[in-house]
């Protein structure tokens, strides 16, 4: 097995995981490889998180230790409140409920794609999510 098929084993049991079977909706796996693939990746993701004051939240679920826990309210101020309505409408949920299955899918995703306790350089984080994506259609 390689490198590429490992890690795309630990983000497809990490993200499907992380929440309690029935309560993700399918469509929020897809949002959270999105969020960690564009508008500047993982790392630009992070830097989102450390402009609203979260960098220790952030830290903890790339960091090897415990990761820290983060509230429906958090997610929404660092992603925003229109892209958490977009991903409603879309996914035909309400932007609380988008809200509260991110606070959980977040940071079991990050932390299942920083095993080393580092953010993935090169395009190593884009293939095994695409990776992941394909596996599941």
């Amino acid at each position: 097995m390689g490198l590429l098929d490992s890690i795309v084993g630990q983000v497809a049991g990490s993200l499907q995981g992380s929440v309690p079977a029935g309560q993700v909706h399918p469509g929020l796996l897809d949002v959270v490889s999105s969020l960690m693939t564009q508008g500047g990746g993982l790392q630009g993701l992070i830097n989102q998180f450390e402009s609203q004051g979260l960098g220790t939240v952030v830290s903890s679920w790339i960091g090897t230790g415990q990761n820290l826990a983060i509230t429906p309210e958090q997610v929404q101020s660092v992603l925003g409140e229109s892209h958490i309505a977009d991903v409603a409408a879309k996914l035909g949920l309400q932007p609380q409920d988008v809200a509260n299955q991110l606070a959980g899918l977040l940071p079991h995703a990050v932390d299942s794609v920083t095993p080393a306790g580092a953010v993935p350089q090169g395009n190593l984080l884009t293939e095994a999510l695409n990776a992941f994506t394909a596996l599941r259609r």
